[in-house]
């Protein structure tokens, strides 16, 4: 994304104004007419157009990770002649993509501006389309966000940059979105069996972590459980964070079982296990290439190495600065050792050995209750803490180079991108701090209980903090100006007593000599998401006259339940549900039983009345005719049973 603003930047310093008659409709079919004729020439036909616009129409893969994009030589001629008449009002490099991709998550990608990379297209596509490690597949010229002119150069495609903005920008102005929950519907049986506490996304992937002990992965596009639930943590997992690129292809997480554990992404398998990594739970952690750093209910910070690090290397933690952090007794104090060859030769094998991954380098122990939130922002570290207080430090040093104060509750989650520190606490307010000077610039009021987390990208325009402090010192002048004209009261003491959401009316500024202007900075297309306790999700947006902070939208736990279909049955219920089934299921084959039995004896029952009936009329039937002859032999038998029992005689 940086490279693209300064893609833009530059390109806007030094672009041609553009003649009237170049503006035409004419003049710009005239033109295309001739780039389809040059297309032609290289081998590029109509047909092949359609159909590669047809499979990437709905993917941008410059969207996934836009610390990929990369903008080549630009052609000035050609760009000019493709650019449309609404170029001039593309001044923002945050038209790109949105904000953050929190904010992608509630825009819920509508149909006609899905951001998401084009996975088959990644593994199918030509080689000779690969860019400095970019991918730049043959997509519909009105579709990709990049191109290329004649020369084989990518460019930036402004109309369709312009177009994806203006429909995001529609989309967040009317509150379009689209609600659905985890797991699918047809599948409640992969949900956590407990309340999860914690989740992050990115890209077509989701990763929670519960009460349940367990951590699971989300298709975010079929809603389905990937894999099984990753076990290995013996009490709730609190806290996490994954990368699934490839040269990553990481989860990190927290509990309360005081371990940190990390696993492979792709495959789920546990990898290393920090066993009591904490003294008590750990809250946050944050990882980036180079360390993995986690706080705790101990009240301290800890930073663990993810490379193997030795004496000399750039990102070796500096012992013995004044102020500086606690280190180990295995980290070496370097201050005196100037090049490397003093560090050869005055160390021994044993200190010059590696650090192993995942060693503990840096112990941060400041604050005095429990550090809820950290955020890494290259060489600079951000803590927030239950102590009121918001500390800002220097990764390798470990020296505290701020203290931001302001909440007047414990604050749960931060945020930092290197001019602006975004706070939210259980005061149930957001502010933002001013890290140069320590001065709150904004104080955002809207939700009724704490808030629990913030995302927060201003859509700062091309340029460099100087930009920043020139805005805010214009905003000084006003304010002295009303001042000294009388449209100010003498005493500040009521204007700061009343906090503001940022706005720049001289009446209502709340900080002099800040290096940050009212509100933070930044322009119309920033955006501050805040989710709170009270079960309320506020999107934030400038007001375009005074500046300040505005309810956008207020999106609605219970309004997003019922929109997703309701519900989903708890454990507890499928466990009665399936039980009920497998009691009716047993009901059910006892009552086949029972009827199959109850039918055999019917059945037998009738067979031996018919056999009877039937020996009967034989019976009858035969003494009919024979009655005497039998008589006459039984009489004879019965008065001479001598003849049949007695014994023989002579």
């Amino acid at each position: 994304m940086d490279a693209i603003r300064r893609f833009e930047h530059e390109f806007r310093q030094r672009r041609k104004p553009r003649s009237r008659r170049a503006e035409t409709h004419a003049e710009q079919n005239r033109q295309k007419k001739r780039a389809r004729a040059e297309g032609q020439k290289h081998g590029s036909t109509k047909a092949n157009v359609s159909v590669t616009s047809q499979n990437s129409s709905a993917h941008n893969p410059f969207a996934h990770d836009q610390r990929q994009v990369e903008a080549g030589p630009v052609n000035e001629k050609t760009l000019s002649r493709q650019d449309s008449a609404n170029d001039e009002e593309m001044f923002d490099a945050e038209a790109l993509l949105p904000a953050s991709s929190t904010e992608m998550q509630l825009s819920s990608q509508p149909e006609d501006l899905d951001i998401e990379t084009d996975r088959d297209s990644l593994v199918n596509a030509s080689p000779s389309r690969i860019r400095s490690g970019v991918l730049f597949p043959k997509l519909d010229v009105e579709q990709a966000v990049m191109r290329y002119d004649m020369s084989n150069n990518p460019q930036i495609n402004y109309n369709h940059v312009y177009k994806q903005k203006r429909k995001l920008e529609e989309n967040w102005e009317s509150g379009s979105y689209q609600s659905f929950q985890l797991p699918h519907r047809d599948h409640p049986e992969e949900a956590h069996r407990e309340c999860v506490y914690t989740i992050q996304y990115s890209g077509n992937y989701l990763v929670s972590g519960s009460r349940d002990k367990t951590l699971r992965k989300w298709n975010l596009e079929t809603q389905r459980l990937i894999g099984t639930p990753l076990t290995g943590h013996n009490a709730s997992v609190l806290c996490l964070q994954f990368d699934e690129r490839e040269d990553e292809d990481l989860i990190a997480s927290g509990s309360s079982d005081t371990d940190v554990i990390l696993w492979q992404f792709s495959t789920g398998k546990l990898v290393h296990r920090i066993p009591h990594a904490h003294g008590e739970s750990v809250l946050n952690l944050k990882f980036d290439s180079r360390f993995l750093v986690t706080c705790s209910k101990d009240k301290t910070i800890k930073i663990w190495n993810r490379r193997e690090l030795r004496p000399g290397d750039v990102d070796y933690p500096v012992r013995g600065v004044e102020g500086g952090g606690i280190c180990p007794a295995r980290i070496i104090d370097l201050r005196d050792m100037a090049t490397r060859i003093d560090i050869e030769r005055r160390l021994t094998a044993e200190e010059k050995a590696p650090l192993a991954p995942y060693t503990n380098i840096m112990i941060l122990d400041t604050h005095n209750a429990a550090v809820n939130a950290i955020h890494i922002y290259e060489n600079q570290l951000v803590s927030a803490s239950g102590d009121r207080h918001v500390h800002l430090w220097n990764i390798h040093t470990g020296v505290r180079t701020a203290i931001c104060r302001g909440h007047t509750k414990g604050i749960a989650c931060v945020q930092y991108d290197g001019k602006r520190i975004v706070s939210g606490s259980s005061d149930n307010t957001i502010r933002i701090f001013d890290p140069v000077t320590q001065a709150e610039v904004a104080c955002l009021k809207g939700h009724t209980r704490l808030v629990r987390t913030i995302q927060s990208a201003f859509g700062d325009l091309p340029g460099k903090r100087e930009q920043l402090e020139s805005e805010a010192g214009e905003i000084d002048g006003k304010y002295y100006e009303a001042r000294l004209a009388g449209r100010l009261p003498t005493t500040t003491s009521a204007r700061t007593r009343d906090r503001n959401a940022g706005s720049s009316d001289p009446r209502n500024i709340m900080a002099l000599g800040a290096k940050l202007p009212p509100g933070g900075g930044g322009s119309r297309w920033g955006r501050i998401v805040s989710g709170s306790y009270d079960e309320t999700i506020i999107i934030w947006k400038k007001h375009p006259t005074d500046g300040r902070w505005v309810k956008a939208h207020v999106l609605r736990q219970e309004e997003a339940l019922r929109a997703a279909g309701g519900p989903l049955p708890s454990a507890s219920d499928l466990a009665a549900q399936a039980q009920q089934q497998a009691l009716n299921t047993a009901r059910a084959q006892l009552a086949r039983e029972q009827a199959n039995l109850a039918a055999l004896q019917n059945a037998r029952a009738q067979a031996e009345a018919q056999a009877n009936q039937n020996n009967s009329s034989q019976q009858r039937a035969v003494g009919g005719h024979t009655g005497g002859s039998v008589q006459s032999q039984t009489s004879s038998t019965v008065n001479a049973p001598h003849i049949l029992h007695g014994p023989a005689r002579p």
